[in-house]
């Protein structure tokens, strides 16, 4: 019987993705020695949870060692709703300036 390959892992800040997507959380990581589950990505750290039940903690980035093909992108939220309030603010301008004339 073969063993089965260990995956490949690669530091989180190195795994490359568009510029209008984020990488979305819920996925195993290796943090120094330990397997973490990953809540949360941010800019420059990210959120794990070493044990089921135990208290999240910030870690950078780097010493987060993920396998790229578990990870899942999104797009921005942010970005997203930053678009749709300038359309909110567009349409009631417009409502205003209709109603005024």
């Amino acid at each position: 019987m073969s063993a089965r390959p260990e995956p490949r892992r690669v530091p989180l800040n190195t795994v490359a993705h568009e510029n209008e997507v984020m990488i979305l959380p819920d996925f195993p990581a290796l943090v120094d020695g330990h397997e973490m589950w990953v809540t949360a990505v941010l800019e420059r750290t990210a959120v794990v949870e070493p044990a089921p039940g135990e208290p999240k903690i910030l870690v950078n980035r780097a010493r987060c060692l993920v396998d790229p093909s578990l990870l899942r992108f999104g797009p921005i939220a942010a970005r997203d709703a930053a678009r749709r309030g300038r359309e909110a603010a567009r349409r009631n301008r417009a409502a205003r300036q209709a109603s005024a004339a």
